[in-house]
């Protein structure tokens, strides 16, 4: 882990952190895909199809695409294409797994060795891109996630009126609700007595950085400035509050609250929005305008200057209590939105908005960006496109760099993945319905009530276990 020491003059060198492993997996990866490369394609050439090899590609004829093998795999795995006027030079050409470029290894001219990239969608359509020519295969490749789950923290245990966070953090005993980490791995855990935890894997520690005294509360994930790293969340009983924690400061709490409001205004009736209640449980950087957004349980989606911290009500979503909110990380004015049940139409859904856009729908009451993105409302478990796909009280949510959006499905007892390149939905891990304890991959993995989930930096997942009382961590491969 990259958690900084908490006291220079009592360094202790940390445990190999969770890369070495992966590593050290990557290093036996190169080297036996090296003995495939001198192994096939010799092969490959006795074939019969030695009149290819060597040649360069010609942009003056198609690129022809016949076939690849095996069609289904996992990250990094080989797969071979077939086909005509392909080059040579590695470098020139280029495969995609739907839109996620592949690491091209080797190309005879007739056959194309590839790895398949990390996370690019359950079904794939593999195209190779050489100079102005693009063509794609018929037929898909079935991409499998190779998922594992480990405990980090928390012995499954309740916790005593005065927990003892000083015994390791396999020993600890906690009730962990929603969970955040910042750029340096910091690790953050909301515990259902109010207290914010800090986490320090490598020295397997856990300190104590926010308590309900001092304004914390545990519904309020706390999310890291993508710039910053300050930690930002929003307030269950008072609607002007905020709580910001800045490692510069040790991640004391402090307190900020909006000076001014402006109600903005119905661009269809021309009428002033009511204010809202209290309950606003995130507050979010938007980069691409610079401004804090959060949404209250009403359905005010509010911005608030971070110079001035006067706020203007934007518009409307509809009201009902949403647990998970978070900015898409390429598309940056998307707020996506987990609606939990007793939210009406939007119930156990999965929702968008574009907080730059005020424009008022159709309804003259939802603002016109805000879509319903999933199926049924009813709460339930389906997997496939988005459009038709069901979760059962989704509560947070997180998405990595490359704009998959992963889901704590909390009555489903699983860990969702949505690709929003593709907008296809999977069980990433987790046996859907089936609550229980277990570590290990995802067939045998099970888990209780998921609450909180966030991604690391290097694609590693931290789900806060509510109802096994333990703090767990997924690693793809």
């Amino acid at each position: 882990m990259k958690n900084k020491q908490n006291d220079a003059s009592t360094h202790v060198e940390p445990t190999p952190h969770f890369c070495t492993e992966r590593k050290s997996k990557r290093i036996l990866i190169i080297l036996f895909l090296f003995c495939m490369v001198v192994l096939l394609f010799p092969l490959h050439s006795c074939n019969g199809e030695e009149e290819n090899v060597g040649k360069t590609h010609d942009p003056n004829k198609p690129i022809m695409l016949t076939d690849f093998s095996p069609d289904s795999g996992r990250i990094s795995e080989m797969v071979l294409l077939d086909g005509e006027n392909f080059g040579t030079d590695p470098s020139k050409i280029k495969v995609f797994f739907n839109a996620k470029e592949a690491a091209v290894i080797h190309s005879t001219g007739s056959r194309i060795l590839a790895l398949v990239p990390r996370l690019p969608g359950d079904t794939c359509t593999l195209s190779v891109e050489i100079g102005n020519q693009r063509k794609e295969y018929a037929n898909f490749f079935r991409y499998k996630v190779a998922a594992t789950v480990t405990t980090i923290a928390g012995n499954g245990n309740a916790p005593a009126d005065n927990p003892d966070y000083t015994v390791g953090l396999d020993k600890i005993q906690l009730v962990p609700v929603y969970i955040g980490i910042d750029k340096d791995f910091n690790i953050f855990v909301s515990l259902s007595n109010n207290n914010l935890l800090k986490l320090n894997v490598a020295e397997n520690s856990a300190t104590v950085v926010g308590t309900g005294a001092q304004g914390y509360n545990h519904r309020c994930p706390p999310i890291a400035n993508p710039l910053t790293s300050v930690l930002q969340t929003g307030s269950e009983d008072e609607r002007d509050r905020f709580c910001f924690m800045d490692p510069k400061t040790g991640w004391i709490p402090k307190l900020y609250f909006i000076k001014k409001w402006d109600r903005g205004s119905n661009s269809a009736t021309n009428k002033e929005y009511d204010m809202p209640g209290k309950i606003h449980y995130h507050c979010l950087l938007c980069e691409s305008d610079g401004n804090y957004y959060t949404r209250y349980n009403d359905g005010q989606l509010v911005r608030i200057n971070p110079k001035t911290w006067n706020a203007t009500i934007v518009g409307m979503t509809p009201s009902g209590i949403a647990y998970g909110l978070a900015m898409h990380p390429t598309h940056k004015s998307e707020l996506w939105i987990a609606y939990s049940n007793g939210a009406g139409d939007v119930s156990n859904s999965i929702c968008k908005v574009d907080v730059t856009d005020s424009t008022v729908g159709n309804d003259d009451v939802r603002l016109a960006s805000f879509q319903k993105l999933s199926g049924a409302t009813n709460g339930a478990h389906r997997d496939g496109p988005l459009s038709i796909a069901q979760f059962n009280q989704p509560r947070g949510i997180s998405f990595d760099s490359d704009g998959n959006l992963y889901v704590g499905d909390n009555q489903n007892q699983c860990i969702r993945i949505i690709n929003t390149n593709t907008m296809m939905v999977e069980t990433m891990i987790g046996i859907p319905e089936q609550r229980g304890f277990k570590d290990g991959s995802k067939d045998d993995a099970l888990f209780s009530e998921p609450h909180g989930i966030v991604v690391d930096a290097e694609g590693n997942i931290f789900v806060s276990d509510f109802g096994n009382r333990r703090i767990r961590r997924i690693a793809i491969e």
